[in-house]
Formats: structure tokens, sequence, C-alpha cells
């Protein structure tokens, strides 16, 4: 009884540290980033599957830089660079390839210190990248807004308060954000509902920075008792969603969804599939960012978590392999905006 009175009781703690708790904190800069690796399962070293997905590799980050911690959202660059973004302000950036991290930074976003800023100007929870122009759009929690970066990272060069967020909890924008192949943006609220109990969400048909950028809504239906953090494009323009959740007494697990953009309507909801559940005892914690990469023609999916700068939690990383059919050739482009 002792030991599961001990046990609520810490689970308690993570809950309140994940919204918003107290932060370690100590003055360091390195740049430094040090990978340890983690089985899928400590009691089973040698599972793999998981739903529609294959574990290859596990690990924990970890860095002595008092700015490292917070992952909110993660991006594939190419090339095995990627980008990370924490709820502090912070740009994480590094390379993964063969086990080995390498040209690693931790640096505050642009924007995010300053005269007249405060922690609202550094709540940054989503993230989206467009190869083409190299920009990255980040969105952010308590200001509820979206800002555009250069492509060097150095500056911001745009920014956009989201028109619909009025009377929106602080803690409680714009979690996810993703740009999809055709330009469009399609944005995920994390706690925000409609009054059919789904979750706000909006598509842009452009760069949401932009005077004119149109949007739509529709309602996600969310996983029960999970709320969208993250998600990313697949290869054949399907969205996967990571989905994340708090519960007592079994801690955090996560929902990977697999939702189609044809199936997003003006007005009405659209519900993922899902595809694979992590939960203990298999890896897993806070887990807010995902990105897609593909690897000798498969498609690979990349998924991290937000340590909340807590002793309690770790920030890790997890690469599987996706094993899901292609999406069947559309005769028609994805609906909605003809109705505005």
């Amino acid at each position: 009884m002792q030991r599961n009175f001990v046990r609520i009781a810490l689970l308690i703690l993570l809950a309140l540290f994940a919204i918003g708790g107290e932060r370690r904190y100590s003055l360091n800069s390195s740049q430094s980033i040090k990978l340890l690796p983690l089985p899928l399962d400590v009691n089973d070293p040698e599972r793999r599957k998981v739903g529609a997905l294959t574990f290859l590799n596990g690990w924990e980050l970890r860095s002595d830089n008092s700015d490292f911690g917070g992952i909110s959202a993660l991006s594939a660059l190419g090339d095995n660079r990627f980008l990370a973004v924490s709820d502090a302000g912070t740009l994480i950036g590094f390379t993964l390839a063969n086990g080995k991290l390498e040209r690693s930074f931790i640096a505050a976003l642009p924007g995010a210190q300053g005269e007249g800023l405060d922690y609202r100007d550094m709540d940054s929870e989503g993230m989206a990248y467009d190869a083409a122009s190299g920009h990255i759009w980040i969105s952010y929690e308590a200001r509820h807004a979206v800002r555009r970066l250069s492509p060097s990272l150095a500056r911001v060069d745009g920014v956009k308060r989201f028109p619909f967020t009025e009377g929106w909890r602080a803690n409680g924008g714009v979690e996810a954000m993703v740009r999809l192949n055709d330009g469009r943006f399609v944005l995920f609220s994390e706690r925000h509902k409609r009054i059919d109990g789904s979750n706000s969400s909006y598509v842009y048909s452009g760069d949401p920075v932009e005077a004119g950028a149109r949007y739509i809504s529709f309602g996600y239906s969310v996983p029960e008792g999970y709320r969208p953090t993250d998600a990313a494009v697949l290869p054949d323009g399907r969205l996967l969603i990571l989905n994340r959740r708090i519960g007592f007494p079994q801690g955090f697990s996560a929902k990977i969804a697999v939702l189609d953009p044809t199936e997003i309507q003006n007005g009405e909801v659209a519900t993922p599939k899902v595809i694979a559940s992590i939960a203990p005892p298999l890896l897993v914690d806070n887990m807010e960012g995902l990105a897609i990469t593909q690897e000798n023609g498969r498609v690979i999916v990349w998924i991290i978590s937000d340590n909340n700068f807590t002793a309690f939690q770790r920030t890790i990383l997890m690469k599987f392999a996706l094993n899901l059919p292609n999406k069947k050739p559309e005769a028609e482009t994805a609906p909605g905006f003809e109705t505005l």
C-alpha cells in the first residue's frame, strides 16, 4: 500500500511539472549532447513490434547546458539533420547517423529574449518546416501566435496572432502545426474543445503569417484521454499525429495515429486511425515531438519527449520503421476551401 501511495504521489508531481512546473536551473552553456542507448522494453530486450511500428533504436539525450530540455516539437531537415524546439524558447539542433550524434547546438530562439519580453514569448510548442525555402514556423502557446524564422534561424521575418484564439486558455493553444506538401498548414489545439467535444483544429490555405492566407476550422477527434502534441507528413501525403496522455497510476503513454487530409471538411470532425500505442512497461515519457525521414525505401518515425526540466523525467528519442501500406492515389484534391 505504501509503495502504491509513493508511486501515485510521484505521478502527481510529474503531472504538475508537465502542466508547467518548476524548472531545474544552473548556468551552463555547453553545446554538447550525449546519447545513452535504451531498450524498448527492459523486461524483454528483444521486443521490437509496437502496432504498425518496428523499434530500431532508443536513446536518452543528455546535456550539461542549462537550457537543454523541454522539447515540444521536432523537425527533420534532411541529411540526418534534426531541429527541435523547447517550450523555454530554445532551438536544439543535431545530426544523428549510425548511432552517433554530431554538430549539436543549443541556442535561444530569435524573438524569445529581450526588453519587454517575458515567458509568454518563449512558450514555443509547434514547429513546421519548408525544405524548399528553408523557413521554419513556430507556434506559441501562451501568445497564441506564429512566428516565421529566416532560413538562417537568426531572425524572425514574420509574426501573426491567430484570430480564432479569443478566450483560449494560455496553456492550451496551438500545440501541433504541420505544413502539407501543397503548402497548406494544419494546426491542432492541445486543449481547446468544440461543442461536440473534439479538439479545435484549423487548415490554412498557405503561410499563416501572410495576410492573404485563409483558414477553415474542423474538429480533431483525439483518442479518449489524449492530447495532440505534434504531427508530420508521410511521403504519401497523410498526416502522422502524436497524441500524449498522463494517466494514473500508469504514468505517461502515447498513441500514434494517421489522418488523411482529404478527410478534413470545413466545420466537420475528422477521426484518425490509431496505428500504435506506447505505454509502460515500454519506453515512454512525455512524448511531444514527431518527425519523418526515409532510409533505404523505409519510412522512419522519430519520437522525442519533453522532460519538463525535471529530474523525474528524461529526454528520450526513439526511432521506428513504419509498417503501413501507402495510401492509394486520390482522384480529387483535399476539399474544404470551396465553401469559403
